[in-house]
């Protein structure tokens, strides 16, 4: 009975392993980019700084998204946003972070799995 219940559990890991997607992309500032979704585009956080620069994460970011090379950009749960916070803090590079996510998509949302951020 207990190799049975054994199996069950390994074939069970394994399927849910098999819907985790997997999507990589620049490292931003999930609010930045809801607001720039809207009438008005978002500002460059310095004057004279490039637009592009203006959802790039800081120190203070708590809500992490990953835009993908179309320019969607998925929000990522708690967990995500716990291990970018942690990435952004220890890197002396906040500009032009890369992650590959690994997870499953619950609207525009994913669910993280693992994160690597580079």
């Amino acid at each position: 009975m207990k190799t049975i219940a054994k199996i069950v559990t390994v074939v069970c890991l394994g399927s849910v392993l098999c819907l985790a997607e997997t999507w990589s992309g620049k490292v931003v500032d999930a609010g930045c980019k809801d607001q720039s979704r809207g009438a008005q585009p978002a500002q460059p956080a310095q004057p004279g700084a490039p637009a592009a620069n203006a959802c790039e994460p800081t120190g203070t970011t708590t809500a992490f998204g990953i835009e993908l090379s179309d320019g969607k950009v998925l929000k990522l749960d708690g967990t995500g946003n716990a291990k970018a916070a942690e990435a952004v803090k220890g890197s002396n590079n906040k500009s032009g972070l890369m992650a590959t996510v690994t997870g499953s998509l619950d609207g525009q949302t994913v669910k993280v799995e693992s994160i690597d951020i580079k």
